[in-house]
């Protein structure tokens, strides 16, 4: 039943594109401040296990339900599952959106197509250099293409929908984590700047006063009281500062681990999926440096996959070159789709 669900929803996406009614992520953010407390700051792999495991944990017991009721039932609750954890966004509309930009030549729109091709904007920072922003671009888009869809379809095929379930909830926390701490950061900078004209305005109105109390005895006493009613208003906003930052202070490497644990696997299947749909010789050259490498990212090594399936070196892009290139990479990941649910439907009429 698995791999028939699986076979339509490749149908589903290639034809109709991504179900994003399905990707309601709303609870994410209430339920990772639920449990941030004390107890789990400084054990980061517990915190994040534990957010992790309690939706599985409701989605496996829908599914047991859905089997105890009909077949029907469970059909359709797996299908659901599945179709929610496929990726966000319009992938395709924003690489579009990024070749539009590139050829109209606006460095300001260039940058904001390119930041919306990035897993988790917070993650690295855009170059300012052409050539490096495309080959960033190109990477993010590659890796884009492959965390919505092809990771998903791979621990679905191979564990069951809930495998697939956790890769996209441990994707959508980090993605929130992200967006959190860019919130604190912003956070944090407004308060910082507030403290120093504060404490400008401070100084100044000291001056002001030991400045008309020269001459009065009451002067040191009044320089005193002011200097620290200064540090009380200090240590008030520093204490705003932490009061803010508190509540979302947990580590996310495991996160990182994790995703690179799910990730390592589909890469290299997809890498030797290119090398059929692609370039071969360039791609099988580069996909065999990497094959058994286990501390490379998962972007770098699909990126010298796809390098090597379009044969082009993705680290000296012009304006021509990255347009050419990131249609080529659409084609690519199309082909590459087809290759996989052909293959797919060849297995379930030998199944059969």
């Amino acid at each position: 039943m698995q791999l028939t669900v699986l076979l339509i929803a490749l149908i589903c996406v290639r034809w109709f594109g991504t179900p994003s009614w399905l990707h309601f992520d709303q609870w994410v953010k209430p339920w990772l401040e639920a449990i941030a407390g004390k107890s789990l700051r400084n054990k980061p792999w517990l915190y994040w296990l534990i957010a992790a495991l309690v939706p599985l944990a409701i989605a496996a017991y829908a599914l047991q339900w859905s089997a105890h009721q009909s077949g029907f039932l469970e059909f359709i609750v797996t299908a659901f599952i599945l179709l929610y954890s496929i990726g966000r966004d319009d992938f395709k509309a924003q690489v579009q959106g990024f070749i539009a930009a590139v050829r109209g030549a606006d460095n300001d729109a260039i940058k904001a197509a390119a930041r919306e091709l990035q897993a988790s904007p917070a993650e690295e920072e855009l170059a300012n250099d052409k050539a490096e922003l495309y080959h960033q671009t190109l990477l993010n888009a590659a890796y884009r293409a492959m965390e919505r869809v092809f990771v998903v379809f791979f621990w679905f095929a191979m564990l069951g929908p809930l495998a697939a379930l956790a890769y996209r909830i441990l994707r959508v926390f980090y993605s929130e984590y992200q967006a959190r701490r860019v919130e604190l950061n912003a956070q944090q900078v407004n308060v910082a700047a507030e403290q120093a004209s504060s404490t400008g305005e401070d100084s100044d109105k000291q001056e002001t006063d030991a400045q008309n109390m020269e001459s009065s005895e009451q002067a040191p006493q009044a320089l005193e009281a002011s200097g620290q009613d200064q540090s009380s208003a200090e240590a008030k906003k520093e204490a705003n500062v932490e009061a803010k930052g508190g509540d979302f202070v947990i580590d996310a490497k495991p996160l990182n681990k994790l995703l690179w644990l799910l990730e390592w696997p589909v890469v290299r299947v997809l890498g030797l999926s290119f090398a059929i749909t692609g370039n071969f010789m360039s791609c099988m050259q580069r996909w065999r440096d990497s094959l058994l490498c286990f501390k490379t990212p998962s972007k770098k090594v699909l990126g010298n996959a796809v390098g090597g399936a379009l044969d082009i070196d993705v680290e000296k892009l012009d304006c021509e070159a990255i347009c050419c290139e990131m249609e080529t990479l659409q084609s690519l990941f199309y082909r590459t789709g087809l290759f996989w649910l052909c293959a797919l439907a060849v297995y379930l009429m030998l199944a059969l």
